[in-house]
């Protein structure tokens, strides 16, 4: 009973130090394959998926969503990331191979990644050069390829306030 007790303690204090690395945005503490290897708890892997969805580490999302099925939560949030991923993989796909997006229909998120696919699926963008822009309203995207990998720039009021790199 002694040792049970423990386990509880110790079990509660992890979970609270999770929740607390969530809710203080350090999310890097979260999102590692050692931490999606040493929890099979749905609501801490699903903490540890937003994470690294924060982080756009997308490449670690599909070791969370094989592990998300035993509960109706663990399986919407499996489909959210799972959806980031493969619109990852498709914009990968189009601006590597000119890839036709136009088949895909995915549910809308307000993730970049998500938001680009979309405006790239409807032609909403232009293209100068290299570069692909999108205005989406007070934020403009500029995405280009760079070696191996897609960046995007986040731009508002003419300066770049986030940049993004998915390979």
């Amino acid at each position: 009973m002694r040792f049970f007790l423990i386990f509880l303690f110790v079990f509660s204090f992890l979970k609270a130090d999770i929740l607390k690395d969530f809710f203080e945005k350090k999310y890097n503490n979260l999102c590692t394959y050692q931490n999606i290897q040493k929890y099979k708890d749905e609501n801490i892997l699903s903490l540890i998926g937003f994470s690294c969805v924060k982080l756009d580490k997308i490449y670690l999302l599909p070791f969370i969503t094989n592990k998300l099925k035993k509960t109706d939560i663990g399986r919407k949030n499996s489909i959210y990331f799972s959806t980031i991923y493969l619109q990852k993989k498709l914009l990968m796909a189009y601006f590597f191979d000119n890839y036709s997006l136009d088949g895909f229909s995915f549910p809308k998120s307000d993730y970049i990644l998500s938001v680009i696919f979309d405006k790239i699926k409807h032609h909403k963008y232009e293209k100068i050069g290299n570069i692909y822009i999108i205005d989406n309203g007070d934020i403009i995207y500029n995405i280009f390829k760079k070696e191996d990998k897609i960046v995007i720039d986040e731009i508002k009021g003419g300066k770049v306030i986030k940049k993004h790199w998915f390979r």
